[in-house]
């Protein structure tokens, strides 16, 4: 035990006492070391402040290898979102100047910072969503929070990979049922045209169309809002009971199902990318009209390409709220998290801007031969550009349409399929890290817990759930917004810039700039205010009146502030002392043994140097 101390101790001293200038030379480093004698805010016991001690559940597991936590977070990147019609509205009215300019800025100044810290929280408490809260507990209720956030959105994640399943099968049949009139849901005006007038009002239902309209039942007699489309029902049972078996093995197996998961749809999208760039002869100046905006100069075009931005950044932040922290808890102590949250965040932007060049080609491919999206076809759908002009872009090909669109389809149900899995990852942890006492049921509670999800999410299946489904975008950019805001706030000024700088520094083993810590504290603080303002503008603009989202951001906001009042009103004391205490970290420390004897001594004797470069 003793040399374990001695060398961690060496490794940490070498790491803080290091150069930042980068050659560590002695003549070039001007650096002032700050001990932590009188730390801002000092870590209470859970028996100190009445709290119920927080026991690490040493069954939990970690990944298998290191490289499951980069493979967990990018597996989702091919979602349906990332090939919705957004990003290329986006590119075509805002122009990529804008669009990119505002997607580097949220990339590294929103969504980069926000990850780092969620995989802070996550890493270095081995806790989920909730317990990871122990840094100050009086925003626990956030955790909460979240938890019921998650578990409400289980069902919209079902059903989006029950779709892309039901194309993905009927994909395999000799001749794809999109693009041919002869099946028993279409209509005596069906048609299979490539050609049409643009000026005319009122188009034939293409095959395509009538075939999404099939999915979803709206083709059927006495079709009702209630009618269930069973394809998309019977994908839903099969979706859910198959994740339901593999979220009842160990953790380390479910990072090997996506990795494995994850290499797959790489693999596939590569082989599409570099078909639709050979299939449509793209040249340098075909790509500069997709680059060069429809509207010179619009106001909306720039405010909506912002938009989109911000909604890009948050699909790095994984599916639902807080599953960064979930899947990081799951790191060994000592992963490098910061490289490969950047690794992480460039991953996402590379496949962003593949998915962006593809879904203009599908737009345009579509548009030219069957009819102007919105006008000629409404489906009243956001899912309907992913459904339409992709199926029939690859449905078009002359060689291989089968394969290419049991390809494409394949990724979107893998990728769905990863997000309903990390998402049911996220809501069990943190149920069992917060309450001991279901640890020793985990397979009833998991089984009970997605059955009943099953159940919920039979009402997305039928007309009126399924247009439903586009109000999740609209309230998942505004909360993610929001927990970010309060992750920042919490973790770098109320736990304190030299405890965060430290304790960061600690788990990763190197030297964290200050010049790293400024720019989450002050830069990105004022990027997330204008990012609120400008997402409530176009809330207010596009005449978001449903009762559902508001609903949801209120029970968000609801469930922290009745925790905040019930912990301050259970703390005894005088109200100073109360906020102190619920302010204060309780059992902030790192869960292993030696890891946690050698935290605590360092920050005990205040030995922890911070690296001060306010003289470089």
């Amino acid at each position: 035990m003793k040399e374990i101390c001695i060398e961690a101790k060496q490794r940490i001293s070498n790491c803080m006492l290091a150069s930042s200038s980068g050659n560590g030379s002695p003549v070039s480093t001007s650096w002032r070391s700050t001990h932590l004698h009188n730390p801002p805010m000092r870590s209470t016991s859970a028996y100190d402040s009445m709290e119920r001690p927080f026991r690490w559940d040493k069954k939990r597991g970690r990944w298998a290898n290191s490289a499951d936590f980069y493979f967990a977070c990018t597996c989702h990147a091919f979602s349906s979102m990332i090939f919705s019609e957004i990003l290329v509205h986006a590119l075509m009215f805002g122009g990529w100047k804008f669009l990119l300019l505002s997607y580097s800025l949220a990339i590294a100044f929103y969504a980069l910072p926000t990850f780092i810290i969620q995989t802070f929280l996550g890493q270095f408490s081995t806790s989920g969503s909730i317990s990871a809260f122990r840094v100050s507990p009086i925003f626990k209720g956030i955790g909460y929070s979240i938890l019921l956030v998650n578990i409400t959105t289980v069902p919209y994640y079902i059903i989006t990979s029950a779709v892309p399943f039901v194309y993905a099968v009927h994909s395999l049949h000799n001749t794809l049922p999109w693009m041919s009139c002869n099946n028993t849901w279409n209509t005596a005006n069906c048609s299979v045209h490539d050609k049409y007038n643009a000026e005319d009002d009122i188009q034939d239902p293409h095959s395509t169309v009538e075939f999404f309209r099939s999915v979803i039942s709206s083709t059927s007699k006495d079709a009702s809002a209630i009618t269930i489309s069973w394809s998309i029902l019977l994908g839903a049972l099969i979706v859910g009971f198959v994740a339901i078996a593999i979220l009842l093995k160990h953790v380390s197996f479910i990072g090997k199902v996506l990795r494995c998961i994850c290499v797959l749809m790489f693999g596939f999208f590569l082989a599409i990318f570099a078909n639709v760039l050979i299939q449509q002869k793209l040249s340098l100046h075909n790509f500069e009209e997709y680059l060069h905006p429809m509207l010179e100069n619009s106001t909306e075009g720039i405010f909506g390409a912002v938009r989109c931005a911000m909604l890009m950044a948050t699909f790095v932040l994984g599916p639902g709220w807080g599953s960064v922290i979930t899947l990081s808890s799951y790191n060994s102590f000592r992963t490098d998290s910061e490289r490969l949250s950047l690794w992480i965040c460039l991953t996402h932007v590379l496949i962003c801007l593949m998915a962006l060049l593809a879904g203009s080609v599908a737009f345009d491919h579509f548009e030219l031969h069957v009819g102007m999206l919105h006008w000629h076809v409404e489906e009243e759908h956001f899912l309907q550009f992913l459904y339409l002009c992709y199926a029939y872009f690859f449905g078009s090909l002359s060689s291989l349409p089968n394969l290419w669109s049991f390809l494409f389809f394949s990724i979107v149900f893998l990728a769905e399929f990863c997000c309903l899995v990390i998402q049911v990852v996220s809501v069990l942890t943190a149920l069992f890290d917060e309450f001991e006492q279901l640890r020793s049921k985990k397979d009833w509670i998991t089984v009970g817990i997605g059955t009943s999800l099953i159940a919920v999410s039979i009402y997305f299946c039928t007309q009126q759930g399924f247009r439903h489904l586009d109000i999740l975008p609209n309230v998942g950019l505004l909360t993610h917004i929001f927990l970010s805001v309060v992750l920042l706030l919490m973790t770098t000024w109320v736990y304190g810039r030299e405890r965060f700088q430290s304790d960061l520094q600690f788990m990763l083993g190197k030297t964290i700039s200050n010049f790293k810590i400024f720019l989450i504290r002050f830069i990105t603080p004022v990027l997330l205010l204008f990012f609120v303002i400008e997402v409530l503008y176009f809330f207010e603009r596009d005449e978001l009146h449903q009762a559902l989202p508001w609903i949801i951001q209120c029970i968000v906001f609801l469930i922290a502030i009745i925790y905040i009042l019930y912990k301050v009103c259970q703390t005894s004391g005088s109200w100073p002392y109360r906020l102190t205490q619920l302010f204060a970290p309780h059992d902030w420390h790192p869960v292993d043994a030696d890891n946690r004897r050698f935290y605590e001594e360092i920050m005990g004797t205040s030995e922890m140097l911070v690296i001060d470069n306010t003289n470089l």
